[in-house]
């Protein structure tokens, strides 16, 4: 288990008579990339900005390094975010924009730093263009920079392949991942669950301003492979035959009348021919696949009446 980071505990944020968030329970290990997945108001953009400091909550307590965040700013200071779009004057060049920041927060020897930021995204060649001449890859690029300057252990990036082509996702998907690899613990936010799948190892769901489930991406991807579902009275009473006759040993047993085996050799009439041969029987045997798309929707519609009770 990687070291605790950031906790959040019921967390809340209320404006007038409305919860944007309630409750929000979330823990982050160091390195990670958590996907924040949820449809549009969901509430991601409210948690994020209480998370890195942008706004208080209403209640709840945000731990960050070990350590109750409160009126810190100092713990703040350790993330880099790119909440929305990055604010960017168009007849700025990208270093003048880095430049203005450093100055503003007083970093010292900041040249070489802000060199390096540049090549790291993919904007070095054009450092000196002004901005209002980016595609929006860029600007997006250009934003995470901006972030990463001051070399923060946490960045948090909310829906950063919004409005990109196809070549632009590409680009950013690239280079968190990258971001990753040097141990930078990565807080992105979306509402397309394909895309963040490609990158993020944690994903906490949002729905209504509630985290409904938090799963790792090796569980996730597990719920959502082909597998056969066997219904019976017992299934404790097949899994001699199962281990034995047909070598399965990748199974999971949902509870005391359902399985799911994960063998994609097996096919289902060898599963079915085994349990009449013992005398055994069963109420249903399917073959059952699921994307990832169909995952979230059955999780937030699952959610969506319990959460307007």
């Amino acid at each position: 288990m990687p070291e605790c980071i950031i906790e959040i505990t019921q967390l809340t944020k209320t404006y007038k008579a409305k919860a944007a968030v309630r409750n929000a329970n979330l823990s982050i290990g160091k390195g990670e990339i958590v996907g924040l997945i949820g449809q549009n108001g969901a509430g991601k953009s409210t948690l994020l900005k209480m998370i890195c400091g942008l706004i208080y909550p209403t209640s709840g307590e945000i731990q960050l390094f070990n350590e109750a965040a409160g009126d810190r700013p100092a713990l703040f200071e350790r993330m880099g975010q790119l909440i929305e779009r990055p604010g960017l004057y168009p007849n700025d060049t990208a270093y003048e924009h880095l430049y203005a920041l450093a100055l503003s927060r007083g970093l010292k020897d900041s040249r070489q730093q802000m060199e390096a930021l540049l090549q790291r995204v993919g904007l070095a060649h054009v450092r000196k263009t002004k901005v209002r001449h980016y595609s929006m890859g860029m600007k997006q690029r250009l934003g995470i920079a901006l972030a990463l300057l001051g070399s923060p252990d946490v960045l948090i990036l909310d829906e950063p392949i919004n409005g990109l082509d196809p070549q632009g996702i590409v680009e950013i998907r690239k280079l968190i991942l990258e971001l990753s690899q040097t141990g930078l613990t990565v807080i992105i936010s979306s509402h397309i669950l394909e895309e963040l799948s490609k990158i993020a190892t944690k994903y906490a769901i949002i729905h209504k301003g509630h985290i409904v489930e938090v799963i790792s991406r090796e569980d996730l991807l597990h719920s959502c492979e082909e597998r056969i579902e066997l219904e019976m009275d017992d299934v404790t009473t097949v899994l001699p035959l199962v281990e034995q006759h047909l070598q399965i040993t990748d199974y999971k047993v949902v509870d005391l009348h359902t399985l799911y085996i994960y063998d994609s050799t097996i096919e289902n009439y060898q599963l079915s021919k085994l349990l009449v041969e013992h005398g055994l029987t069963f109420h249903s045997i399917t073959t059952h696949k699921q994307s990832l798309e169909q995952y979230f929707l059955e999780r937030t519609q699952a959610a969506g009446g319990e959460l307007n009770d």
